[in-house]
Parts: structure tokens; C-alpha cells; sequence
């Protein structure tokens, strides 16, 4: 038998990309608790995030052309699938994966342009790194499961944390709203 906050209607779709635009939809079940209700909101919200987070990591890949680093041809091996981390949920996005003619190590330039730190999105990592300079790594890990709805693993805490240089999050940005 399936409780009530498991029976929630709960979608977000994605309407339409146009260009760096996108439309979302989400769609809530109201409850006649105020509690489930924001629980709700906040699945809700998340959902929206992976989407948009997904179409951004999207819109930061090349599409596919040959690149020219130095004097080398590196050739796409076609989309790959990985999994990113975000402040929302993980989303998996195909993405192009990039090696020289003669093989060796591979490069994705869209790591490069979202400044993916290892699998983490720049806000996510940025907000790890924030919450671990005033709390242990299992209440971070709680706060974001509690706080955020992000259930995350401590051994993926415990490694983004000194990857985090503040700097590396503001580049690029255009603004901190906080």
C-alpha cells in the first residue's frame, strides 16, 4: 500500500529549447497538510532543476566538430553518457568525449566550460564546500538530505570539499545573487 506522499501527482516536463531558453512545466498536488505540501513544492522544484540543469550541461557541449588544441586534431568518439551532480538531483547527459587521432587520454570540453568539479556542478560543489567549513561531513550530508532533498554520499562529500576554490566557482559568472 502506497502512503500519501508516495501517491502525489508530481511532473515537471520540458515544454520547448529555443536557442539559451527554455521552458518548463511542473505540476503539484496540493495536500491539506501545509508540511507535505512544501515537501512536495520542493520534489517539485528539484525535478525543474534537473531539467534545466540538464539542457544548461547540454548547452555547454560542442556539437561534435573536430577541435584543434595546439597543433593536434582531437575527433569526438560520439555522445557518452555520464552522471553530474546538482544542487537539484544528479542528471545523466550525453555529452561529447574528445581523443587524438592516435588515442591516450580523453578530453570533454563541456567539463571544461560548466568547470565541472568531479562530477559536481559549480553551485553544488560550492555549497558542499560552504556547509564543511562550519559542519563534519555527516551533517552536511544530513543537512542536505533535510534542508535541500539531496541525498548525496559522504565519500562524495569528503572529496569534493578540497577540490573547492572559491575562485573557480565565480569564473565565469556573471553576477553572485547572495
Amino acid at each position: 500500500m502506497k502512503s500519501d506522499k508516495e501517491e502525489t501527482m508530481m511532473t515537471a516536463k520540458l515544454i520547448n529549447v529555443e536557442g539559451s531558453k527554455i521552458k518548463i512545466e511542473l505540476t503539484l498536488e496540493l495536500s491539506r497538510s501545509m508540511l507535505d505540501t512544501e515537501i512536495n513544492i520542493q520534489k517539485g522544484l528539484n525535478e525543474v532543476g534537473c531539467i534545466a540543469s540538464k539542457e544548461a550541461l547540454k548547452y555547454l557541449d560542442t556539437d561534435g566538430s573536430p577541435l584543434k588544441i595546439g597543433e593536434e586534431i582531437w575527433k569526438s568518439k560520439g555522445e557518452q553518457p555520464k552522471e553530474y551532480q546538482t544542487p537539484y538531483g544528479e542528471v545523466i547527459v550525453n555529452r561529447h568525449v574528445y581523443q587524438r587521432s592516435v588515442g591516450g587520454k580523453t578530453y570533454c570540453p563541456l567539463e571544461r566550460e560548466a568547470r565541472i568539479i568531479i562530477t559536481s556542478t559549480p553551485l553544488l560543489a560550492k555549497q558542499v564546500s560552504s556547509k564543511m567549513s562550519g559542519m563534519a561531513g555527516k551533517e552536511v550530508k544530513n543537512d542536505l538530505l533535510e534542508n535541500h532533498g539531496r541525498k548525496v554520499a559522504l565519500s562524495y562529500i569528503q572529496r569534493v570539499r578540497p577540490l573547492v576554490d572559491k575562485s573557480c566557482c565565480n569564473q565565469g559568472s556573471t553576477g553572485n545573487p547572495y
